[in-house]
């Protein structure tokens, strides 16, 4: 599972944009663009909303964790995650945020077969000589 690490009401959480998740922010944001444009205003509705994806992407990590065997943790509410962020931390919310649904949609990509660049290989070991 990727998912990205904060603390959300005292406690370590992992969000994580599942596919899940993105139905979810998608029926009530209208898509992940949208929920970003939404959380990215400096605003109470700003606030409420990042509250809102938090807890869902949360709730996912969650979920996910059980589901590999860890042991269960409680899943935050929106409420709960704005009665207990300082205004410290909401820029680190609204990355959070942006980063899990970001890690969500990457890919890792590995090549077809083992070829491998003799240049750059040349290269890396010269800046490491350096």
């Amino acid at each position: 599972m990727k998912a990205v690490k904060l603390t959300l009401a005292g406690r370590e959480r992992h969000l994580a944009f599942t596919v899940d998740a993105m139905f979810i922010l998608e029926e009530r944001f209208g898509g992940t663009q949208e929920l970003l444009e939404a959380v990215s205003a400096n605003s109470r509705e700003g606030f409420q909303t990042a509250c809102q994806a938090a807890s869902v992407l949360a709730e996912q990590g969650e979920l996910a964790r059980r589901h590999m065997g860890y042991d269960c943790a409680p899943i935050p509410s929106a409420e709960e995650i704005a009665a207990t962020t300082a205004p410290s931390e909401i820029a680190a919310l609204k990355i959070a945020i942006t980063s899990a649904i970001s890690l969500g949609f990457g890919r890792e990509i590995e090549p077809d077969n083992d070829e491998v660049d003799i240049g750059l290989a040349e290269l890396n070991e010269q800046k490491k000589t350096m």
